[in-house]
């Protein structure tokens, strides 16, 4: 299951909220990173861990064969357990012109057979080499919106843009980033005409550990920050579910006269 987040104009932390996601997701998951200014979460939540892998590595390696062939051997692990992993992103965002999204975009959302779920940061909707082929492929595509006039403006602007242009087969919600800063949930569902998906709190401690390595603390886990992912994760598994079940066409059913016991035909 591929899962996109993306961000309009000046919205705020499209990485951050797709790691609090990543580490509080339910099940095997992968976060990709794939904005096309360069990748963040090995400089902050890594703390300037360097990476001999990657989505350049995976480019290159791709061009030998299909990129899941090679896509396992560039993930990190983001947990102890390995349960989610990190397919970094780029170091020199020159690079970008040269990824084959659409490629890539197959592989991801064939990770396992499906098995795995990918949580793909794919930054802001009108940059530059922006991977649209991922976002075209996702079962749920999440825009990252503030809560400020300007910020719902931007999104409004944004889930037209993606409409417009079909960019998107699955289906469209919206994570509201710091609620209440003045508009609600209800009232930016409404004004975007896409459904929520969930909120995440502006808590500033949690997301500097993610966004900037601080330490962690005991408590980083219970921090309100990834209790509202935790809930978050929940709801997109469920929209990815709704979106999938949708395009599996009904079994025909089976005519009773065609119905048989052993050898015996009902009728």
């Amino acid at each position: 299951m591929l899962i996109a987040l993306c961000s309009a104009k000046g919205a705020p932390g499209v990485t951050t909220s797709g790691l609090a996601l990543a580490l509080s997701w339910p099940r095997p998951v992968v976060l990709a990173e794939l904005d096309p200014a360069g990748g963040d979460v090995l400089a902050g939540y890594g703390r300037g861990e360097m990476s001999a892998g990657g989505l350049a590595d995976l480019e290159l390696a791709a061009r030998r064969g299909g990129p899941a062939r090679h896509l396992d051997s560039q993930l990190l692990r983001l947990d102890s357990e390995g349960r989610a992993r990190l397919l970094p992103g780029l170091a020199d965002p020159a690079s970008a012109r040269h990824v084959d999204w659409d490629r890539l975009a197959a592989a991801l959302a064939a990770v396992e057979d499906g098995a795995i779920d990918v949580v793909a940061d794919c930054g802001r909707l009108r940059a530059e080499h922006f991977p649209a082929a991922v976002v075209h492929r996702a079962a749920v595509v999440v825009l990252t919106t503030g809560s400020s006039l300007r910020a719902v403006r931007a999104a409004t602007q944004a889930i037209a843009e993606l409409r417009e242009r079909e960019a998107c087969l699955g289906m469209l919600g919206a994570l509201v980033i710091g609620p209440g800063e003045p508009y609600g949930e209800r009232e930016i569902g409404e004004a975007l005409g896409v459904p929520v998906v969930g909120v995440l709190p502006r808590d500033a401690k949690a997301a500097a550990v993610l966004s900037d390595g601080a330490p962690a603390g005991r408590l980083f886990a219970q921090s309100a920050l990834l209790r509202a992912a935790r809930t978050v994760a929940t709801r997109l598994i469920e929209f990815a579910a709704a979106h999938e079940s949708r395009l599996t066409p009904p079994q025909a059913a089976v005519p009773a006269s065609a119905t048989t016991v052993g050898s015996s035909r009902v009728r």
